[in-house]
Parts: C-alpha cells; structure tokens; sequence
C-alpha cells in the first residue's frame, strides 16, 4: 500500500505567515507537539514545535520569525512501511507528503497508517496465528512456506521480528486462514521448530479488537 491511498487532503498545514497564537491552537486542536510550515507557494520549509511556540512571549509573532526544523515529509508513492519507519524515527503523529519539489500535498496520520498496516497483515481478518522462532542461519521462509501449504493451509500475513538486546534469535508471526492452527503447528514441529505462541480466531478477535481500540483511542487526532 502506497502513501496516496490513505492522503489527508482536509487537514490544512501552518503556513509561515501565521502568527503564533494560530499555531499552538492548531497543534492543540490536532494534540501534536510538531507539524509542518509552508511557504506561501505550498513549499515545505520545515517543521514547528511546540516547545519553540510556546518560548515565544508575544502570540502576534509570525511563524516565519522562528528557528525551523528541518522539513520532514515522504512522497505519494513511499510505501507504507517506510512511512511508518520515518513515523517512529521522528516521533510524529502526521506526516507530511510532498511531491519532488517539495511542494506540499497533504498529510498521513498515524490512525490511518496503522488501520492500513491492519488491511496488508489481514490483522481483522477470521483466522489464527503462530509464531515460531528460530536462529538467522535456519531463517528460510520458503521452507516454513512450504510446509505450511503442505497441510492445505494459506498464509494471509507474515511478520518478521529481527534479533534484539531481548532475544536473539528471529522470531516470525504468520497469519492463517484456518480457524484451528494445531495441524500446522505439529507440521512445523515435526521438522524441528519452535512454536512460541499459537493464538486461535476468537482469542485473536478479542485481543486484536481489545488492543487496537486502546492504541486507536490513544493516537486519536
């Protein structure tokens, strides 16, 4: 999924001739803590904070009298998963898009970017999920793949978690289109992997649908 199919074309950005009083109301408003500035020709000239606005004695000053960040922004076709990286990088909950000039477009918001990380995963989706873990030389996913369709079932996402300070070893969450995922799972087993975690469709539904109106009300702007 690219960036263009979840624009947010309504939501208008701060332009450097605005004053500082507009600009706290609007981060108030949107309850984020830096957003974009334009120029007066729609170009991306950085991003205000919201401990630089509020430095600020008198609320008249425009926003072109103050220090910039540098402008952050992806393009209409970035995918969606280098959006989301950018967004965790930069700690934003908008994300502007330009085009190559830099000419601003519009904006993604981290409610829809994880609503569509939902629709790639097939996250709401009726079914089940394993998680295996295994060592970086014996991560071939062709192999679990194979086994996987060998026993008649269809993977509806993968999602691969790299080594960390946590564990060291990978670990790979597949989502499947079967309801009871015990077949597969003693597939897997038979050709040596280790089943972290097997979670059925219902228990998956409710702590699927629990988390996510958490982190949606959380993140709502």
């Amino acid at each position: 999924m690219l960036v263009h199919e979840i624009l947010n074309t309504e939501i208008a950005p701060l332009r450097d001739s605005d004053t500082v009083s507009l600009a706290l109301t609007k981060l108030d408003l949107l309850h984020i803590n830096k957003f974009v500035v334009v120029n007066s020709e729609d170009e991306v000239k950085g991003m205000v904070e919201i401990e630089t606005l509020a430095e600020v004695l008198d609320e008249s000053t425009l926003i072109s009298e103050l220090p910039l960040g540098d402008p952050i922004w992806v393009p209409s076709t970035q995918h969606l998963f280098e959006t989301t990286r950018q967004m965790v990088a930069h700690e934003l909950y908008v994300l502007p898009v330009a085009d190559r000039n830099m000419k601003y477009l519009g904006l993604v918001r981290k409610r829809e970017v994880l609503n569509a990380l939902g629709d790639i995963f097939n996250l709401a989706t009726y079914g089940s999920v394993i998680t295996i873990e295994l060592s970086q030389m014996d991560y071939t996913l062709s192999d679990i793949v194979r086994i996987i369709e060998t026993e008649g079932a269809k993977i509806l996402g993968v999602a691969v978690q790299q080594p960390s300070e946590r564990h060291n070893s990978i670990r790979v969450s597949i989502k499947l289109n079967l309801e009871d995922s015990s077949v597969v799972s003693a597939a897997l087993r038979r050709f040596g992997y280790v089943i972290l975690s097997e979670e059925q469709s219902e228990s998956l539904e409710h702590n699927f649908s629990d988390r996510a109106d958490e982190l949606i009300r959380y993140l709502d702007i």
